[in-house]
This record gives structure tokens, sequence and C-alpha cells, in this order.
């Protein structure tokens, strides 16, 4: 049900843009005296509505945008009247063909205003630096799969990215893009290793029907103590919440560490990056790990007993839930019999295997009390992978509780957001030409746009990052529909206002059959390349 919620809502975001576009198109054409015969919000049949003056304002059945008609605007309908489309002066036309994608840079500016004078969140702050890269965070690697595309072509965790194709990488974003339009083309990446520079060859590889290019690696991410237990061995060793964990055993991280059930799930991409990473922290000499810690300007190294605590995690409304578990259990024991956290899910797995539809007893404790609660696992899948019904666990040091730092949220007056709504769209502008000219060059390719269908799918997936989100995007995706309507293709507003000065130029407009054939061949050609995007859009949304 929220799901189709969401689909609705992302549907109606996308019709008010284009409402918006057309609103710009009437009140322009009213302003200079054009006939405006009909202004529907929506399309097709109509339900209900008016006449006021020449025009007809009304509500049609599918109230996703809507449209604007003027008297004269199609050529086989031009009689060359009075009030007619065609028949107003060249810097009316004009006036009115850019209003629509005016509209739009308006409307991106007041949403951008407004969610900046609100303020921003986490989530919104995370979309900014996904759809324009405003972040100052460097291209910097945290953690390599292994067997992937990066690791066979040299890349480390703590490289930079400096350049791909010698052309300079500006943040994780333009990073992340470039990575995503390249697939299987052999790319020259140098990084910077240890303030040295390396040239690197890596190739993405396709990895689905999508084409598009990954190498497998994720984002740099510092390590900071969340929190510290009262009187355990991570606060007897004088470990402070906010520390910054820089290394363990002497190797340098740069990634949260994972230990949890995840590691050992087949679909986890870096699994077997974690699984390796905690195996050498379970072989340490003397039982003890060893933590480089920056605490402000200060660096020191602390060591600690290896006493890990394994923390159920319970998914709500599943069996494991039904039978007793609860999130923060500490699981103790299988069938009776107490388990190194190591050999946890090998052992889980080797029950289900060789014995299944058998129950298994899980040993917990709980406020110091010792409960048991029975479940029965199963394995499925292509993978067989073991299905504990909801039941996943979490480890941790004794103690110790680990997360990525809070980024500050800025905060704005009415002045600075209206300026950072200017800003914002400026740098959606840089982008989008940037994106053209790859096109041009043929370094990003048409499989790689995306169309309504694709516009809808991400529209309803950012729904579910909150209001904030949502608006941000809504004025994301209208200051790009601004743009492509002013592009110089002969059916789009961009077209009409090149056709008009050329009319200027000329003193006289082009033949009505000639603008008739013009119109035809674009909307030929737009409709071709509208379902090969659309045929890459459903690849995506719903094959992937």
């Amino acid at each position: 049900m929220i799901h189709s919620a969401t689909i609705i809502l992302a549907i109606l975001a996308l019709g008010f843009l284009i409402f918006i576009h057309e609103l710009g198109h009437f009140f322009a054409a009213k302003r200079c005296g054009i006939r405006v015969e009909k202004f529907s919000i929506g399309f097709g049949p109509r339900l209900i509505g008016f006449q006021r003056g020449e025009t007809e304002y009304c509500l049609s059945a599918l109230p996703f945008g809507g449209f604007v008609k003027m008297s004269g605007e199609n050529p086989e309908e031009q009689k060359g009247e009075e009030g007619e489309f065609a028949s107003a002066p060249v810097g009316h036309r004009i006036f009115v063909a850019i209003a629509g994608p005016a509209m739009n840079f308006l409307l991106g500016i007041i949403l951008f205003a407004f969610v900046y004078l609100v303020g921003l969140d986490h989530g919104t702050m995370w979309l900014i630096e996904m759809l324009i890269g405003r972040s100052d965070r460097m291209a910097q690697i945290g953690l390599v799969a292994d067997d992937s595309p990066a690791k066979r072509g040299g890349i480390e965790p703590g490289d930079t990215i400096v350049s791909i194709n010698d052309r300079k990488i500006k943040n994780w974003q333009d990073f992340n893009t470039t990575i995503l339009t390249h697939p299987d083309e052999e790319l020259k990446i140098i990084v910077s290793r240890e303030g040295q520079p390396k040239t690197l060859y890596v190739t993405p590889k396709s990895l689905d029907r999508r084409e598009i290019g990954q190498i497998q690696v994720s984002a740099r991410q510092e390590v900071m103590v969340e929190g510290i237990t009262e009187g355990s061995a991570a606060a007897k060793v004088g470990i402070q919440a906010r520390d910054l964990i820089e290394s363990i055993n002497g190797r340098k991280i740069y990634h949260i560490p994972e230990f949890g059930s995840v590691i050992w799930e087949p679909s986890y991409l870096f699994g077997s990056a974690h699984r390796r990473f905690y195996k050498e922290i379970n072989v340490s000499q003397n039982d003890e790990i060893s933590l480089g810690i920056r605490r402000g300007s200060e660096s020191l190294t602390v060591s600690l007993p290896i006493n890990w605590i394994v923390n159920a995690v319970v998914v709500e409304g599943s069996e494991a839930e039904k039978v007793g578990i609860q999130s923060g259990d500490e699981i103790v024991s299988i069938n009776g019999e107490s388990v190194k956290n190591f050999e946890l899910y090998p052992k889980l797995y080797e029950l289900t295997a060789t014995n299944p539809g058998q129950p298994i007893e899980i040993g917990l404790l709980r406020n110091g009390e010792q409960l048991n609660a029975t479940l029965t696992p199963d394995l499925g899948g292509d993978e067989n992978q073991l299905n504990l019904q909801g039941l996943h666990w979490k480890l941790s040091l004794d103690g110790l509780t680990l997360a990525v730092p809070s980024v500050p949220i800025p905060r704005y007056n009415v002045i600075t957001a209206v300026g950072e709504g200017f800003q914002t769209n400026w740098l959606i502008l840089e982008m989008v030409v940037k994106v053209l000219k790859r096109l041009v060059t043929r370094e990003v390719k048409t499989k790689h746009l995306t169309g309504p269908i694709g516009i809808v799918d991400a529209t309803r997936r950012v729904v579910e990052f909150g209001l904030r989100s949502l608006l941000f995007f809504v004025g994301f995706i209208s200051v790009n529909l601004g743009i492509v309507n002013l592009l110089p293709i002969p059916i789009a507003d961009g077209g009409q206002i090149l056709f008009f000065s050329l009319e200027k130029l000329r003193g006289r407009p082009l033949s009505i059959r000639k603008q008739v054939i013009i119109q035809q061949v674009s909307i030929v050609l737009l409709a071709g390349l509208f379902l090969y995007i659309t045929f890459y859009d459903l690849l995506r949304v719903f094959f992937v």
C-alpha cells in the first residue's frame, strides 16, 4: 500500500512540474495578448471546467501535468488572424517560449531556498551530494571487494582518486559517475597513495543488463567511538566517546569494521574482505587488540582484551521475534554448546544443511538471565543462503561501539537560503552542461539518461527519505526540465526560440510546409529517443 502511494505521489510530483511549466506559457501568452483557447490541469477527457473570455479552464481525467492551447500555435491551424500565436511579434513569441523554462528555474530556486531555510537533515545532505556533488569529500577509497575490477587493477583502501583518463576528479560523486558511465572500458586512473602518485588501469565491469559500470569499492569513512559502556574493558584503558580510531593492530583502516551476520551473506559485496579482517584480529597475539586513536591533536595507542559480545538483531514480525528472541539479547550458545563468535554462522549453516527441518536451540542472555529459544532455519535461493527467520546479530568489542561521525548540518537565514537556492540552480546547470558535452563526445551514452519512468521511480525512492528530500528532488527535476526545454530541439521551447531568432534575422518566418515537416520529423526522432530511454528505464526499474 505504501509502495503504491509513493508511486502515485511521485507521478503527481512530476505532473506538477509540467503544470508549472505550462503555467509560465499561459501567463506570458495572456500578457502578450495571445488568445489562449484552453488551459487544462491534466490530460485526457474533460471532467469539469468553465469558460471565461476566450479561454476554457478545465480539469481533465489524468491530473498528471497540464497543457496550454494557444490559437494558431500549430502550423496547420494558422490563419494569420490577430491574437494568434504565429501573428504575434517575434519578441512576444520568444517571451512566451522562454516563460515555461523560466517558471521551472523559479520553482527550483523557491524549493531549494525553502529546504535550506527550514533546515537540512542528514538524508537531504546525502541526496544533495549524490545529485550535484556539492561536497568537499575527496574520492578516497574505504574498502575494496575481493575479486573485483578494482582489486585486479591494484586499487587499495586509502587510495585517493586524482584523475581518470587525465580528467581531474573533484569528489566522490564525480568519481562514481565516471565509473558508472564507462562499463567494460579500460580506464587510466591516477591515485595518490601515501602522498605518492601511482598510475593504475582498471576496467569497470557491467554487472547486469543496465550496462552500468562498477569496480566494487566503497567510500572512505572515519571511524568514531560512539559510546563506551561504564566499567567495561574499553573504559578501563581510557578510550573515550568521540575518539577517532585510525588503526587496528598497526593497520590503517578507512572504513567501519563490520563483524555482524551480514559479512557471511553471499550477496554482501564486501563480506570476504570483512571476514578476513575479522580473522586477523582474532589471531592477534596475547588475545589483545591494539587501537591507534586520534583525540583532537593528540595521537595515542591503547590495547584491550579481545572479548566479543554477540547481540541479536531481530526483524520485526519475523519468526525469530515470535519465538521470543529480542534485539539486544546476547547469543551465548547453540544447542547447549558455547560457540565462538567466528564459528557462529558456519555452525548454524552446518546444522541446517545436515539436519534440514530440525529446530535449533539458541541460548540467550538477557539482563543477566539465561534464556533459550528454538528456531528452525532453512536454506534457499540460488546460492543456498542460510535463512535464519529474521535473526541477525552484531558483534562489538567489550564496551566499545563504533560509528561514522555525523556531519555538521549548516543553518541558513532567509538571505543565505535564497542565495543557496540560486547557487544550487547554477551547479545543476553546470552539471547538465557537462553531461551534454560527454554525450556529444560519446563519453556518456544515451542509455545512461533517465526518462519519465526512471524519474518517477527515483522520486518514489526519495519520498521515503522525507518531505525535505522530496522537495529538494522535485526542485532538482524542475531545473533539469527547464534546461532540457531550452535545448535547440525543434519542438522544444529552445528550438522555437531558435526559429524565432532566425525569423528575426531573416525578416520572414519559415514556410508553413517547412515548419510542418520539421515538426513531424522531430516528433518521430524524439519518439524514438523516448522509447529507447524508456527501454533502459524499464531494465533499471523492473529487471535488476
